[in-house]
């Protein structure tokens, strides 16, 4: 294949694999069995830590070749492997179950360092991983657009750990968006968030508000009563679907 990532344009394509087999009640078990094979090549082929901090990150393969970084939208995959480790038919206390487990916790601190490693509090595009220094960002990757992927995963961890850790991570998350990102009107794109040249950009993306506000919400308590996770599978746009239950 010239291309493997779990990046854009083909994030969703994993995610859904575990998510099919969650609404149908895990009943429909070849999408389970995709989805476990994914992550096990997950593991084996794209999966690294960086230099000196021993940051976890996912490269991409391209004609075969390692590309050492990692996009925003990969951030989305801490929330999955959780979601997956958290329904392993073996067993949440499996090996399987805990390795992908202990993944979801490193990818996910990996993405707070992103945004804690800036001066705004907001992370880019795309961090490239340089030996020795952990990542950097590029000129043209220094623009956060607002995407809800971090929060998704800080709201999945909490909801199956409870660790307040992950609260804290998304309150200075939302400060950063409170001080930098809000304009008259809305929220902003902010372009230059990792120099002194910060500016937003004339637009607020429709998923800030049908994504990143929603997960910041049940982070912060608004899933105290329903439940979703149990009750719902959340498709990559943050809607809610009813899981399929066996009626007879």
């Amino acid at each position: 294949y010239d291309k493997i990532s779990f990046g854009a344009m083909g994030d969703s394509a994993y995610e859904y694999m575990l998510k099919l087999w969650l609404q149908s009640g895990k009943t429909e078990h070849k999408y389970r069995r995709m989805y476990d094979r994914a992550i096990e090549g997950l593991h084996e082929k794209l999966l690294h830590r960086s230099t000196p901090s021993g940051l976890t990150y996912i490269t991409q393969l391209v004609y075969g070749d390692q590309l050492h970084h990692m996009e925003e939208f990969v951030c989305f995959a801490g929330g999955m492997l959780a979601l997956g480790a958290f329904h392993d038919p073996e067993g949440f206390e499996s090996s399987r179950a805990q390795r992908d487990f202990k993944t979801a916790k490193a990818l996910t601190y990996t993405c707070y360092q992103m945004h804690a490693r800036t001066d705004t509090g907001l992370a880019g595009n795309n961090v490239i991983f340089v030996p020795g220094e952990d990542f950097r960002y590029s000129e043209d990757d220094q623009i956060h657009q607002l995407r809800p992927e971090f929060v998704e995963s800080l709201y999945i961890l909490h909801h199956i750990t409870g660790d307040p850790m992950y609260r804290e991570w998304g309150w200075e998350y939302f400060e950063a968006l409170e001080k930098y990102s809000k304009v008259e009107g809305g929220y902003t794109s902010v372009k230059g968030a990792h120099s002194p040249s910060l500016w937003n950009e004339d637009n607020m993306e429709s998923f800030f508000l049908a994504e990143t506000l929603k997960y910041l919400y049940l982070l912060f308590g608004g899933d105290k009563e329903n439940n979703l996770l149990e009750k719902y599978v959340l498709t990559t746009e943050a809607h809610p679907l009813g899981i399929f239950r066996d009626n007879s």
